[in-house]
């Protein structure tokens, strides 16, 4: 079995980065084999780039170790092309910040626990974006935040209803779904209050986690 160490080099963090994936693989009993640096543009398809042929040189039962989606991608899309991939070459995918693992003898399907990770990652996608998008206002001279005398209106989360029902569906923490959502928690436990959902509710209709 061969074990994987994939970083985009344009990562700010790498030398960090890479040592919590050591720490990863020493946890789980894993020894890097090789620490693969890839320089490539990540608007570059993930199958035109050093990870896509990691995937075709790998064989079933060997694992890629990865500190987070956006060392991989740019979309959630391609995340999930990704983790399709792997799971059809049978090769173990490992996200370091996430904690979590695509084992090569898991199916794709959308469990809970799927789910979840994928929540992470779009999560992680979105604070991406939004510091991004404030780091290019900043530079271009233009202000940040709302204009004065504009307020706060939770009602920007109603285009979000049926993701929000969605998420609670699912078991994601409240907490979890004001960050996907892009807002204060408290903005979202005053919109459930005023649209009158029952977040427990959905809770506890949310499927039971896949058992490791």
């Amino acid at each position: 079995m061969t074990v994987y160490y994939y970083a985009h080099v344009d990562s700010q963090d790498s030398a960090i980065e890479l040592n919590l994936a050591k720490q990863y693989a020493q946890k789980h009993h894993l020894n890097i084999d090789q620490n693969i640096q890839d320089p490539e543009s990540i608007k570059t398809n993930w199958s035109e780039r050093k990870i896509g042929q990691i995937f075709k040189s790998s064989k079933p039962g060997d694992s890629v170790i990865i500190f987070e989606a956006s060392q991989i991608s740019c979309s959630t899309s391609q995340i999930l092309e990704i983790l399709s991939k792997a799971s059809e070459l049978k090769i173990q995918l490992h996200f370091v910040k996430y904690n979590a693992v695509l084992k090569n003898d898991t199916e794709l399907t959308p469990t809970t626990h799927l789910l979840s990770v994928i929540a992470q990652i779009e999560s992680d996608y979105i604070s991406k974006r939004t510091t991004q998008a404030l780091a290019r206002r900043k530079a271009a001279g233009l202000p940040l935040g709302r204009p004065k005398g504009r307020g706060n209106k939770s009602l920007k989360l109603d285009r979000f209803k049926d993701d929000i029902k969605k998420y609670l569906s699912l078991g994601v923490s409240k907490a979890s779904i004001a960050k996907l959502v892009d807002c204060h928690p408290q903005t979202l436990y005053d919109w459930l209050d005023r649209n009158g959902i029952d977040a427990d509710k959905y809770l506890n209709m949310a499927e039971l986690p896949v058992k490791a």
